[in-house]
């Protein structure tokens, strides 16, 4: 009998996968297949392309292959996706040959008027007219490099074809993508019949719905081979074993650092019995309950629960998702399910764990991963959840209540019930943990600050909004409250200022330094009531920010309002250099950076930024950044985004990112912890000589 978590394919779909060629890229420029060119059939938009050329600009119907702008041979007419505030993320093509074809290769061009166009990574897929529930994947790519005019050539190795689709997706929502051309080669082998009737409309969409087979039973990527690439549970098992006995004798070095990871090199300061803040020679420390120096060298969501390394085994429709060779056994393997607030998911990570642990496997796994992050040099968790009995400085992510009233992805910080609110929703865990000496501070909300689009957003409330009321309110005292001088700058005809509350108000009207100094109010307003809240309830930890993202969904009028009531200020910053720093520097608080990672596009996982070459150039990018970010005097720590790679087959938001210290098979990533684990002995070091 056929069972919900497992989809067996037959002798012949394994024969298939043992033979399945691993896809490599040509860059523009290198060779292309000689066969000959098809030219057949028809292909359908998803969304439809609304710049480029005609008849593809606008088309919401079939485009002929003989027609159409993509298979042309010209690359002065493309096909284009203007990004905007509303642009999908992802943007579709599918072709139907009318019949199966032996492929030799695709090549796929896109070449980018300027530098607003480009994309991130694509992916091509096709099936055969005998598969007909799901595709196979041609290939992945992310794009690497600058050059605005990019091909890319895909082998098909005699693969049999009648449709293709290509996935495109956008690096962030304003980046324009083009596709000037798809080069489809035949190869050799048999085709199929007499071409059959052309899909529909609707049979192209249901087409581009239909899912991609994408790993094995150990949520490894089946299109690819590796060393170490995990084949049985002995072999996990073992991995087990080998690793226990190379860890054996790690443990913290007791005569270079305190129990909490605090240098002992560098003196002993005034000991409080919690970490606080102080600087030292004009740099900034953490300073441990006992007295000493200590740079945070954290790692996120290290915990094998964050349910952000699960992944959803069925569509939003309640159908199975046919992306996996076989799912763990719900029975044997039921803690690696769940379905909470977060989504109906499987995690691969918690049953590749009971595989490898057996009995007692999570203790099991806490103790190997104390002593991994020992023998790397991590020191802390830094944000999300950790590991339930691991004993590690943490700090703690306070989450804004979900019943406060949200503007975009932020809220109300005016609204008179919000302290209430967030008093009562984070009262209990800040008097549980007021005399956790483990505990370095926390951080409140998540890469939410104000910026021009929120005070836009408010300015078209009425006056049962309390931060349009807080908005009109600020402004009139700054023109002496003389309604007639506020309707001329804004062009409005409001009577009075509580009349003004009721009146839509253009934000290109409103002068850019009552803007800033409205947004910079309500982050005071927002800070200052966070801080308050925890000092009522835990006056013995610091409050470090909310985790700003220093480039989107915030301002410097917000960041720099919070300075004066955080002891310091945190970031998420995925980039590749420390120049973010110098946005913080004339305001002297410690920083710190709590995400941040290196990728590749390996095993077919994405990049978050721009993809490395190997896992070894992720271990020399993190030196790179590390040692630049912690030379600066005002850095105190950072936080690796994260332990684990989140699933390839994407968590709920279809997020695939190569993150982890570990892959989802509980594997380390050594080539890359080798150099962390060399960098993160000489950060203390650096910090006091740097900058």
């Amino acid at each position: 009998m056929r069972k919900w978590y497992r989809w067996y394919r037959g002798d012949a779909f394994r024969l298939f996968l043992v033979i399945l060629l691993v896809s490599s890229f040509i860059p523009a420029g290198g060779a292309l297949a000689e066969g000959t060119l098809l030219k057949t059939g028809n292909y359908y938009y998803s969304p439809a392309p609304n710049a480029g050329s005609s008849p593809d600009k606008g088309a919401t119907g079939l485009v002929s292959s003989e027609d159409g702008v993509l298979l042309d041979a010209l690359t002065t007419t493309y096909a284009g996706w203007m990004g905007s505030a509303t642009a999908k993320g992802t943007v579709q093509v599918v072709f139907d040959l009318l019949k199966d074809y032996p492929l030799d290769s695709i090549n796929i061009v896109l070449n980018s008027p300027n530098s607003y166009w480009g994309f991130k990574e694509f992916t091509v897929k096709y099936r055969s007219e005998a598969t007909t529930d799901y595709y196979y994947i041609a290939g992945k790519h992310a794009k690497s490099g600058t050059a605005l005019n990019y091909s890319v050539n895909i082998p098909m190795n005699n693969k049999t074809a009648r449709f293709i689709v290509i996935d495109m997706k956008r690096s962030h929502a304003y980046q324009h993508i083009p596709l000037t051309e798809v080069q489809i080669y035949k190869g050799t082998g048999d085709e199929g019949q007499n071409p059959a009737a052309a899909f529909t409309v609707e049979q192209m969409q249901a087409e581009l719905k239909k899912d991609a087979m994408m790993v094995d039973k150990y949520g490894q990527w089946i299109y690819e081979t590796w060393t170490g690439k995990v084949a049985t549970d002995a072999q996990l098992r073992q991995e087990y074993a080998n690793e226990a006995k190379a860890l054996e004798k790690v443990s913290l070095d007791r005569n270079k650092y305190d129990q909490y990871g605090g240098i002992k090199s560098g003196g002993q300061y005034e000991s409080t019995g919690f970490f606080r803040l102080e600087q030292i020679d004009n740099k900034w420390w953490f300073i441990t309950p006992d007295g000493y120096k200590f740079i945070l060298k954290g790692v996120d969501a290290t915990s094998i629960w964050e349910w952000g390394y699960g992944t959803p085994f069925n569509k939003t429709d309640g159908t199975p998702r046919n992306v996996f060779e076989e799912l763990p056994d719900p029975s044997v393997y039921a803690p690696a399910y769940a379905n909470d607030t977060n989504g109906e998911r499987v995690s691969f990570v918690v049953a590749n764990v009971m595989k490898k642990y057996g009995s007692n496997y999570e203790s099991k796994w806490e103790e190997i991963t104390k002593k991994r992050l020992i023998d790397w040099g991590f020191n802390a968790f830094s944000k999300w959840t950790r590991p339930n009995n691991v004993t590690f400085p943490y700090i703690e992510v306070l989450q804004d209540p979900l019943n406060l009233k949200r503007i975009q992805w932020t809220y109300d910080v005016f609204d008179p019930q919000a302290e209430s609110i967030i008093d009562s929703a984070l009262s209990a865990r800040l008097q549980q943990a007021r005399n956790d000496r483990w505990l370095i501070g926390y951080t409140y909300d998540n890469e939410a600050g104000w910026t021009t689009d929120i005070v836009k957003e408010i300015l078209t409330y009425d006056s049962t909004s309390a931060a349009k009321g807080a908005f009109v309110d600020f402004l009139a005292p700054r023109y002496n409250n003389d309604i007639a001088a506020v309707n001329q700058i804004l062009g409005t005809g409001a009577e009075s200022f509580d009349a003004l509350k009721n009146t839509l108000i253009a934000v290109a009207s409103v002068p850019a330094a009552d803007v800033s100094d409205y947004i910079k109010l309500a982050s005071k307003t927002y800070f200052q009531t966070i801080r308050n809240i925890i000092e009522k309830y835990d006056a013995n930890h610091l409050f470090l920010g909310s985790s700003i993202v220093p480039t989107w969904r915030t301002s410097l009028d917000w960041d720099s309002a919070a300075m004066e009531f955080v002891d310091a200020f945190s970031v998420d910053n995925y980039a590749k250099d420390a120049g973010w720093l110098s946005r913080y520097e004339a305001f002297g608080k410690p920083l710190l950076n709590l995400e941040y990672t290196f990728s590749t596009s390996e095993r077919g996982l994405s990049p978050i930024n721009a993809a490395t070459a190997s896992i070894a150039d992720r271990g020399m990018a993190f030196k790179a950044f590390i040692e630049s970010q912690t030379a600066h005097p005002l850095f105190v720590g950072s936080g690796w985004f994260a332990y684990f790679d989140q699933a390839v087959t994407g968590r709920r938001d279809n997020e695939n990112f190569n993150t982890g210290l570990v892959n989802q098979q509980d594997q380390p990533y050594t080539d890359m912890v080798n150099i962390m684990k060399t960098v993160n002995k000489g950060l203390e070091t650096i910090h006091a000589n740097g900058g």
